[in-house]
């Protein structure tokens, strides 16, 4: 059966059986471990078959966080950006889920590193995108500014500087423009139809630069492994990387933003009077260290950088 709100409907042809799609949750079995895709902090993926995957919510996530995500998913399909589509909320094994299509392809990052002649062609699309991105709005999201404060206070930094922060946070622009909130190359889908992306659940409302730094960030400062290099959709990051590797790092996510200014006209001042809020919230990551591993500490590294408004 299907369900929408909470009504339940006869299956379209063509769905697994398994399968209930709708904002009522439905129950099936844990997925076979052979069909595994990915894992990440909040869930795991699995492939069900017929074009679609599961993504499967850790044990302990709470429920309001996967319907949020589910009516996330559902807002931006609405807008016409290239994404998954939404088939529904899944329970499986007492964890929940939601049904998403399968997107064929490798992800961006997968690509550079196989072909690193594409890489100012890959970056540049990603600005495209991300420019195609916040000229959408959807007023029902939450805001990005209080999500932001949230990750602020939060943070393992003095509480001066967090004042400090919250203070000039307090001063900057709300905006409306749609914020994906974790753009960066493994969460974008090389398709046959160009880039599609993935993983909306720290979507919000906000100011376009707010989008660009956080991108920058994460290019900059993410888990895994070098852009570029080996590690597919893990590999993003400088934990245990050499001076050489940050350095790449640095580059890539440069041109990034100069390719996004570019097509967009962004001011830089806008960019910098965000991007130590940016760098802030990176803070809270339990991955990130200051010292002999040699990693920047986000805060250190962008406040020496940033030209004050």
């Amino acid at each position: 059966m299907r369900v929408e709100g909470g009504v339940f409907l006869l299956p379209q042809k063509g769905w697994p059986s398994a399968l209930c799609c709708g904002t009522s949750r439905a129950i099936m079995r844990l997925p076979d471990p052979s069909t595994f895709i990915a894992a990440g902090a909040s869930a795991e993926v699995f492939r069900l078959g017929e074009g679609r995957v599961l993504k499967l919510f850790h044990d302990g996530i709470d429920a309001s966080i996967v319907a949020r995500e589910y009516a996330i998913a559902r807002a931006v399909q609405a807008s016409g950006l290239p994404v998954p589509r939404t088939y529904g909320v899944q329970e499986a094994g007492g964890r929940q889920g939601i049904v998403y299509a399968d997107m064929d392809g490798p992800d961006l990052l997968a690509y550079m590193a196989r072909n690193p002649h594409r890489g100012r062609w890959a970056l540049g699309e990603m600005a495209r995108l991300q420019q195609r991105i916040s000229e959408c709005h959807v007023p029902t999201l939450r805001s990005r500014k209080a999500i932001l404060r949230v990750d602020i206070e939060a943070a393992p930094v003095g509480e001066r500087l967090r004042a400090a922060a919250v203070d000039r946070l307090d001063q900057l622009n709300e905006g409306d423009a749609l914020s994906h909130g974790d753009l960066h190359p493994a969460n974008l889908i090389v398709t046959e139809e160009g880039l599609a992306v993935i993983d909306w659940s720290r979507a919000a409302r906000g100011m376009a630069a707010t989008d660009v730094v956080r991108t920058e960030m994460v290019m900059r400062f993410g888990p895994g492994g070098d852009v570029g290099g080996e590690g597919g959709a893990a590999g993003l990051g400088r934990v245990g990387l050499g001076w050489a590797a940050a350095k790449m790092r640095d580059a890539a996510s440069a041109y990034y933003v100069r390719r996004h200014r570019a097509l967009t006209g962004l001011d830089p001042e806008a960019l910098a009077a965000w991007r130590v809020h940016a760098a802030q919230r990176e803070r809270r990551a339990d991955y990130r260290t200051d010292g002999a591993s040699g990693v920047r500490c986000p805060i250190r590294a962008v406040s020496s950088e940033t030209v004050q408004p």
